[in-house]
């Protein structure tokens, strides 16, 4: 009966992004606000005072075109208490992933060990052993940020003297 009541406490937390209006995004890159947000993991556990939900376990989210695997994700979310379903509210504040961290966005694939989505910047986070690969070319680096807004992917080398950026590029056909 608990875990029922987690689970129904935890939809309702997340049916406020999935019917927002006026958002131009989903959660993930490539979403629109109107694309299910789908999570499948082994656990959830629901803080109702922190706001946060906590899920573990092969945790899969798809959202639109758009699908993010990690270990464990962690949605902080905005306000106190079950939103409205009805009501015009975009909970999702934060989203923390422990990886290792895939993040699959039409043509685009993204690896690292974390990841992060902060609303207010509205920029998808990977760090730590960063990949990103499109079709043939691959750039790794150890950390991406994606502005989801204008759509700029930006990868920076590892930290000290020698991180690089390193990436190949394919010519078509071969």
């Amino acid at each position: 009966m608990k875990r029922q009541i987690i689970c129904a406490l935890a939809a309702l937390a997340l049916a406020g992004p999935v019917a927002a209006k006026g958002r131009s995004g989903g959660v993930l890159p490539g979403a629109t606000a109107k694309d299910p947000l789908n999570i499948d993991a082994g656990k959830l556990d629901y803080f109702d005072a922190d706001q946060k939900l906590v899920y573990s376990g092969s945790v899969i989210v798809t959202n639109g075109p758009s699908t993010l695997k990690a270990s464990r994700l962690v949605i902080f979310l905005e306000g106190k208490g079950a939103p409205d379903a009805g009501a015009n509210n975009d909970r999702v504040k934060h989203i923390d992933a422990d990886g290792p961290v895939t993040l699959v966005s039409k043509d685009q694939i993204g690896t690292g060990d974390r990841g992060s989505y902060d609303k207010a910047d509205n920029k998808v986070y990977l760090t730590g052993n960063v990949t990103l690969t499109q079709g043939d070319n691959i750039v790794k680096g150890d950390r991406l940020v994606y502005d989801v807004t204008s759509g700029i992917a930006t990868v920076q080398g590892g930290g000290g003297q020698g991180g690089r950026v390193r990436s190949t590029f394919t010519p078509k056909g071969q």
